[in-house]
């Protein structure tokens, strides 16, 4: 079965020379319960925001699915979600109008079938 996110070879150093990620390899496979944890600056926001492609990596390879977050972005960020940790709407917005929300950050289309479905 083909993992559903791989990170290979990963590295991020921001131009103030700070190195966030060294070499990060992991593999995420459908169905599976992943959990990333680490202490304030291990680089967990980096490796996310990697992934969903937010920030660029300074060397090494994501996939998303069999898609590339570079080079076919496109398809990658099809397969790919994100309910930010702070995110500045109303405080009393609920989780359905929440999630509904970020997908429209990531051009996909309101989808009441697929949002009931998943929640």
């Amino acid at each position: 079965m083909q993992p559903v996110i791989t990170v290979k070879n990963l590295f991020k150093t921001y131009a103030s020379g700070h190195q966030a990620l060294k070499n990060i390899n992991l593999e995420i496979r459908k169905g599976e319960i992943f959990a990333l944890l680490g202490p304030n600056g291990a680089g967990k926001t980096t490796l996310i925001s990697i992934i969903c492609g937010i920030v660029n990596a300074t060397s090494g390879q994501v996939l998303a699915g069999p898609y590339d977050i570079r080079s076919d972005y496109r398809n990658a960020r099809k397969l790919i979600g994100l309910v930010p940790q702070e995110l500045a709407t109303d405080a009393f917005e609920s989780v359905w109008a929440t999630v509904n929300f970020s997908r429209g950050l990531f051009g996909k289309p309101a989808d009441k079938s697929f949002l009931e479905r998943i929640l």
